[in-house]
């Protein structure tokens, strides 16, 4: 398994390899730090009163978990995986290291909007609130 930077990437077909299991780890990245969201979401209690900072602080949570799970993965990309390239592979990778960042983004942000909606009158429902 080329991920986790056991053996030395050295052709073309190995990049690609590694390129597609990037991707799927990536949409990986993306559900685990959306179950991250889901369990802070949970833990913050409801607030009463006619103007509760609860679903603020919820909110706040998911989007800083939004930009964690880009930026780890990117960073994890970057100076793990990437050590295990040869060269003239780097710049290549470097474009999959994005790609594959950029699908643990989309991942977290599709799957949280839909939970959002499909769960409107629960704690997630203050993730995107309808009002």
């Amino acid at each position: 398994m080329y991920i986790l930077g056991l053996i030395t990437v050295k052709t073309p077909s190995q990049l690609d390899s590694l390129s597609m299991q990037t991707y799927i780890f990536g949409a990986v990245v993306g559900i685990v730090f959306l179950l991250i969201a889901i369990i802070i979401a949970n833990a913050i209690k409801y607030e009463g009163g006619s103007n509760p900072s609860d679903p603020g602080k919820r909110r706040l949570w998911f989007w800083v978990l939004l930009f964690l799970s880009f930026a780890t993965y990117f960073l994890y990309n970057m100076f793990i995986v990437s050590k295990t390239i040869a060269p003239n592979l780097q710049s290549k990778f470097m474009t999959t290291n994005i790609i594959g960042s950029v699908i643990a983004l989309i991942t977290y942000f599709i799957l949280g909007f839909i939970l959002s909606k499909m769960f409107s009158t629960g704690k997630l429902g203050s993730w995107f609130s309808s009002k």
